[in-house]
């Protein structure tokens, strides 16, 4: 009777903050797809922006290792993605297990950390006994995917306008996508400490939908909350809505459209910014997936009783509502779902800041 001997599928696992990726980073990547069959890379402090440390949101962190892995020939249908949060320093257990419930854990085979004091060494005092084997890259990595340089520098490079040292620094995806992410200035003012924050509470995205009305003007599409909704009952409102444990902002905003009104849209290329997506109507139309501006407020009358702060996108199509006939739906969160005019919108009282939202929306038309 035969043995069976199939090899068992590696899986690595490696976490940290890329804020932002640099050459460095994509050679470690590179290294770990050189020997395991998988790759989840854990996107740490996802609800940290706007300051020296954090100055990139963490979907734009993604999309600068997604787009310098694709540089760098590697399979991406290898990798994938996990956004992790940041906890207390006196919750370290909790910490810990946010991180090992990601999706997929129980195929993981190896996590890789060079972090001894913080998670190796406290692993080993707790006595903890875990499914997976640890690597430490600093001790194990060869030199030829060794890199000199540290995130730090790269920022540190952009602070005093070194420029020749920030491209020898910075990975393929942060040099074109450094523009998208804010530009060089608004990477300067989280160095500063002058960004934009996430608020603490719940954490939501928002989709401005528009087409082509028949005078040319846009039609946005929105509905109704449902008058039992606690904040903001009977309100106008764009698809919109929580953020998943471990998702990415832009997957959420693209769940919450379909789940809120039907309308069907996948991704053609989310390394890009803004990403390339296949919007489906009576026929596939091929659009793009733009960030619009984070939105944060502490005012209960613009952020509800829950605080927290949404990441906002935006898709412009160039055709009219027909297109979209008996495909729109209203089962969910939203009632009376179609496309209205934004002049419309405008005039009445769109729900938390929604208003403002769809102002600066319309201006990237």
């Amino acid at each position: 009777m035969k043995k069976n001997c199939a090899k068992k599928m590696t899986v690595a696992y490696t976490i940290g903050r890329f804020n932002p990726a640099h050459k460095g980073h994509i050679l470690y990547f590179l290294w770990l797809l050189s020997r395991f069959d998988r790759l989840i890379i854990g996107i740490g402090s996802c609800y940290e922006v706007g300051s020296p440390r954090h100055p990139l949101l963490a979907f734009f962190r993604e999309k600068i290792i997604r787009l310098s892995l694709l540089a760098a020939n590697a399979d991406m249908s290898r990798v994938s993605f996990v956004h992790l949060q940041d906890f207390e320093l006196d919750n370290w257990d909790g910490w810990w297990r946010h991180v090992n419930s990601i999706p997929g854990v129980e195929n993981i085979t190896h996590f890789v950390t060079g972090n001894e004091k913080d998670i190796l060494d406290v692993i080993k005092k707790k006595g903890i006994k875990t499914r997976f084997d640890f690597i430490n890259p600093e001790k194990e990595m060869p030199s030829e995917f060794l890199f000199p340089y540290h995130a730090t520098d790269l920022r540190k490079a952009i602070a005093d306008g070194d420029y020749e040292l920030f491209r020898k620094i910075a990975s393929f995806g942060a040099i074109i996508l450094m523009s998208h992410a804010g530009g060089f200035s608004g990477m300067r003012e989280a160095l500063q400490g002058n960004g934009t924050r996430f608020i603490p509470g719940r954490q939501t995205v928002d989709c401005v939908v528009t087409c082509r009305g028949k005078n040319g003007r846009p039609l946005v599409l929105s509905g109704f909350r449902k008058k039992n909704k606690e904040n903001f009952p009977g309100y106008f409102a764009i698809p919109g809505g929580a953020i998943e444990t471990y998702e990415n902002p832009m997957r959420a905003a693209i769940r919450e459209l379909e789940e809120e009104t039907g309308l069907k849209v996948e991704f053609a290329d989310d390394s890009l910014e803004p990403a390339h997506v296949i919007v489906r109507g009576k026929s596939p139309i091929i659009s793009e997936l733009k960030f619009v501006k984070l939105f944060s407020t502490e005012n209960p009358k613009f952020g509800g009783n829950q605080g927290g702060s949404s990441q906002v996108f935006c898709i412009h199509l160039d055709c009219e509502k027909e297109m979209f006939g008996g495909m729109i739906r209203s089962d969910s969160d939203l009632e009376k779902v179609s496309f209205r005019s934004a002049r419309y919108l405008l005039r009445k009282k769109l729900a938390y800041q929604q208003g403002e939202m769809l102002k600066k929306a319309l201006k990237l038309l």
